[in-house]
C-alpha cells in the first residue's frame, strides 16, 4: 500500500488583505511626505519674505541718510530735507515721497531693483516715518514694510534709527 504524501501546496502571491495594507501605507508615506514638502516650501517662502522685507527696510534707512548727507554736502542746516512726517521712497529718490496712497512696490524682472516706477507688483509696501527728537541735534526713522502672506495673513517689519547733527 502505498501512502500518497500530501502537502498543502502553498500558494504563491498576495492575498487582497496584504495588497491593502501595502496600498495603506504606501498612502500614508505619500501623504507624510506631501505635508512635509508643503510645510518646507511654506517655511522657505515665510524666510524669503523676511529677508526681501530686511533688505527694503535697510533700503529706506539708506536713502534717509543720504538725503541728509546731501543736506551737508550743499550747506544746508540739518534735517532740512527730511522734515517731520511719514512718507514713501525708493532706490534713487533725491527727496522724500508723500505717501498717498502708498502703492505696493514694483520690482523690475531684469534687474531686481523694487521701485515705484516699473515692474510687476510685489506683496510689499514700504513707510517712513520722521520725527525730530531733538532739534537741530537728532531724528528719529522708523521704517515699516507690510505684506500680506499666502492664506491672508498680514506680515510687518519695523525698524528704527536715530541720525544724529555731529558735523
Amino acid at each position: 500500500m502505498k501512502i500518497k504524501n500530501q502537502k498543502s501546496k502553498i500558494k504563491n502571491g498576495f492575498t487582497l488583505i496584504e495588497v491593502l495594507i501595502a496600498i495603506f501605507l504606501f498612502g500614508l508615506a505619500s501623504t507624510a511626505t506631501t505635508f512635509i514638502l508643503t510645510m518646507n516650501n511654506r517655511s522657505a517662502t515665510a524666510i524669503k519674505n523676511n529677508f526681501i522685507a530686511s533688505g527694503l527696510a535697510q533700503e529706506g534707512f539708506e536713502v534717509v541718510r543720504n538725503l541728509r548727507d546731501q543736506d551737508w554736502f550743499l550747506g544746508g542746516p540739518f534735517g532740512s530735507s527730511i522734515p517731520d512726517g511719514t512718507y514713501r521712497i525708493q532706490w534713487d529718490s533725491q527727496a522724500l515721497i508723500d505717501l498717498g496712497s502708498n502703492p505696493n512696490l514694483k520690482r523690475d524682472p531684469g534687474s531686481g531693483i523694487f521701485s515705484y516706477d516699473m515692474g510687476s507688483d510685489t506683496i510689499f509696501k514700504r513707510t517712513i516715518e520722521i520725527d525730530t527728537v531733538v532739534a537741530d541735534v537728532e531724528k528719529k526713522i522708523v521704517v515699516d514694510v507690510v505684506w500680506i502672506e499666502r492664506g491672508g495673513a498680514s506680515k510687518s517689519i519695523s525698524a528704527e534709527e536715530h541720525l544724529f547733527n555731529w558735523k
